[in-house]
């Protein structure tokens, strides 16, 4: 009976090796960077209250490992900075579809009355500017 325990013992030990180092991490690496924004639309006024809606285009990959991840929007006084995001996905095999932005939109809301510049960063760190006028 003792040879018994020591020998499921030394199985489950040795099993339990095998498998954490056969096991691979299967999820695949990314990398996030910032997108280059050719062009955005929006109205370039607005009433006090409304929301504005920006919508973004441009390039994001020249293939399906590539995609949109984020907008990350920071307001300063007179100025909303927009930092667009994408994702690379380390993989084997990707569709041969170039990726574009398409529109896609941020909505901001609590817009305060008068001009606000809207300052879109690029990848080499320049700006992309706009302006919004909210009224009352």
């Amino acid at each position: 009976m003792k040879n018994l325990t020591l020998l499921i013992t030394a199985f489950s030990i040795i099993m339990t090796l095998f498998w954490t180092g056969c096991k691979k991490d299967s999820s695949p690496d990314t990398e996030t960077f910032i997108i280059e924004v050719d062009s955005i639309v929006h109205p370039d006024t607005i009433n006090f209250g409304e929301n504005l809606d920006i919508k973004f285009y441009g390039y994001i990959g020249p293939d399906g490992c590539y995609a949109f991840d984020k907008l990350v929007p920071e307001y300063t006084t007179g100025t909303l900075t927009v930092t667009c995001y994408g994702i690379h996905t380390f993989e084997d095999i990707c569709t041969q579809a170039i990726v574009y932005m398409n529109g896609s939109t941020l909505q901001v809301s609590e817009m305060p009355i008068g001009s606000t510049e809207l300052k879109i960063i690029q990848p080499d760190g320049s700006s992309l500017s706009h302006d919004v006028f909210v009224k009352e």
